[in-house]
């Protein structure tokens, strides 16, 4: 294809072309500052569709900078088409078979460049999926355990305290199973570093529940339910 307009690549890599060039090749009357202002009403904005550049003046005494802007494909075709001319429509067209070239280029050729991509393709989707799952996870933890999560450990934790006391109606549960429970919950509070057991972050719950199956009352405590149980053995044989 005969190069028509210079198109260039920036450095977000989108395809521009030179305003100045493109009035020139359009042949319009009106000098290019007052026929750029009037083509932005349409509703094109700095920076998204277009950059001002700045060009030193060839006079050789030196001048003012001459203005000029770098402007994507989509708006360089809108102008094109609204000069309502012939060389509007040969600049547009001209716009739109480069997007095409551009476009069959990024396609894959081969087989080999097909798999490529597809594999790329999966590479990419497998992180925005574990990207999504971390946020979601960050985003439960925050909240701490769900209701259900809260109550299963709730319940193990009353089955081990009836353990250790020796029963729900045990004299040593009677009188410690309190302690014990404030315990646990003291212990536990310590270990995940929360305010209450309920705001063990849902990541964690699993270990929670490792935890668990690991405690055990103090020393002292454990020493006073045995001697509280022995007691009442003894008390009931006389």
């Amino acid at each position: 294809m005969n190069q028509l307009i210079t198109i260039t690549q920036n450095e977000n890599n989108d395809q521009v072309v030179s305003g100045r060039e493109l009035h020139k090749f359009l042949e319009v009357a009106t000098p290019y500052t007052q026929w750029f202002e009037r083509m932005v009403d349409y509703g094109f904005a700095e920076n998204i569709d277009f950059i001002g550049l700045s060009q030193k003046s060839e006079k050789p005494q030196g001048g003012r900078p001459i203005q000029d802007h770098a402007l994507k494909l989509d708006m360089a075709k809108e102008i094109s088409m609204i000069q309502r001319n012939e060389k509007g429509k040969q600049a547009r067209q001209y716009f739109i078979e480069v997007e095409k070239e551009l476009k069959q280029q990024l396609l894959p050729q081969t087989p080999e460049q097909q798999i490529a991509l597809l594999a790329q393709g999966n590479v990419n989707l497998n992180k925005k999926v574990e990207q999504i799952e971390n946020s979601v996870l960050d985003l439960t933890d925050r909240f701490g355990l769900p209701s259900n999560k809260a109550k299963v450990l709730q319940k193990k934790v009353a089955s081990k305290v009836y353990m250790f006391t020796g029963g729900k109606y045990s004299n040593a549960h009677k009188k410690l199973g309190g302690k014990v429970f404030k315990e646990f919950y003291k212990d536990l509070d310590n270990h995940f570093d929360v305010a209450k057991y309920s705001d063990i972050p849902l990541s964690r719950y699993d270990e929670a529940l490792e935890y668990l199956d690991m405690w055990q009352p103090s020393f002292n405590t454990t020493l006073e339910i045995r001697g509280l149980n022995s007691q009442t053995s003894f008390d009931f044989e006389e």
